[in-house]
């Protein structure tokens, strides 16, 4: 499977191989490859956190790159909830976003904030339509009401663009499922999860307070000089 997948995201770059693609593989392959992790997830700064998983998997996959307009600095994900005083968005919806020249390779793509305003066949229109922008590479922070009836933050990697044609929308994730080991809570890496775009709409839709955003790489990322240009792995 991972062989296949290696092929198509492979392929999709053969005509524009621009740095921040290569990136996107490198992230995307990397969590592949550790599908069926289990790691402590209990604490913030845990490997299995949902959040911290994110940020170390980045970091291993950005060595080699940076920014056009700022050559000295690594990328990095970044790895704070936004003050809801600042952002005016519930906790958990957003991260704090850092400016470029510290290294933050990411930027706002779109959003979904709940709104009281709007009818409950409104809001799950406007989840809906969030989701549909969703593209490989990109990463989902959200506050969501998930299918169990559980209500918590969540962040993730969408592992493929969404696909009309399925209704399908396709991501990476730890801590989703999670299980105890001498009271200890671990997180299970998955990452090749697969979900109804409509069962996502409504873990958006299901609560006032619940939001999310869309995060994507920056266009402007580039091969660090004297890096040696990273390669596309296609045999993890």
């Amino acid at each position: 499977m991972i062989s296949f997948l290696c092929v198509l995201l492979s392929a999709s770059l053969a005509f524009a191989p621009a740095p921040s693609d290569v990136l996107t593989t490198r992230l995307i392959l990397g969590e592949l490859a550790d599908d069926g992790a289990l790691r402590p997830s209990g604490g913030i700064l845990d490997a299995g956190q949902c959040r911290r998983f994110q940020v170390n998997q980045f970091a291993a996959a950005a060595a080699g790159f940076t920014l056009a307009a700022y050559p000295s600095v690594s990328l990095y994900l970044p790895v704070d909830h936004a003050d809801p005083d600042l952002s005016g968005r519930p906790v958990g919806t957003c991260w704090d976003m850092p400016a470029a020249e510290t290294g933050n390779a990411f930027v706002e793509a779109a959003r979904f904030d709940y709104s009281p305003e709007r009818t409950a066949e409104e809001n799950r229109e406007a989840a809906r339509q969030f989701w549909m922008q969703a593209r490989a590479g990109d990463m989902v922070q959200m506050l969501a009401t998930y299918s169990n009836g559980a209500r918590g933050t969540h962040t993730l990697l969408v592992t493929r663009s969404y696909n009309p044609t399925t209704g399908k929308l396709y991501w990476a994730d730890s801590n989703f499922a999670n299980t105890r080991i001498d009271g200890k809570r671990y997180g299970y890496v998955r990452a090749y999860q697969a979900w109804s775009l409509e069962e996502a709409v409504g873990w958006l839709a299901a609560d006032m307070y619940n939001g999310a955003t869309l995060y994507r790489l920056r266009d402007d990322i580039v091969v660090r000089e004297g890096a040696v240009a990273p390669a596309l792995q296609t045999d993890p």
